[in-house]
């Protein structure tokens, strides 16, 4: 269920508060992704969960999700510590594809100064 949206046009995401009630354990990250993305009718990949808490002695979980615009604002908004949280390593890991006529592990030449 979410408790409130708010719009954050600065940042270019949406600010999520949501409960989850039916847990008996605290669901994963993961879980609560696929839920909340269900419920704003969002890209999963977009969507970073940040607070998870489980009410003590109750089976309701609460939190805090953002859902951005594209993944290149999620990217450069998000902490690399959060990126690992969400989407795992692989994720944080990603780097730009090499440029075309270049191997992996090659460097691009650099400018000649003169």
């Amino acid at each position: 269920m979410i408790s409130s949206k708010k719009e954050n046009p600065l940042l270019s995401r949406q600010e999520i508060e949501f409960e989850v009630k039916e847990s008996n354990v605290t669901p994963s990250r993961k879980e609560l992704r696929q839920q909340v993305a269900a419920l704003v009718n969002a890209d999963e990949k977009l969507l970073v969960v940040d607070v998870v808490e489980q009410k003590y002695g109750t089976a309701e979980t609460s939190g805090n999700a953002r859902v951005y615009k594209d993944y290149k604002t999620l990217k450069s908004t998000e902490t690399k510590k959060m990126i690992i949280r969400n989407f795992g390593k692989e994720a944080a890991a990603k780097k730009k594809p090499a440029a075309p006529g270049q191997s992996a592990g090659q460097e691009a030449p650099a400018a000649e100064k003169k």
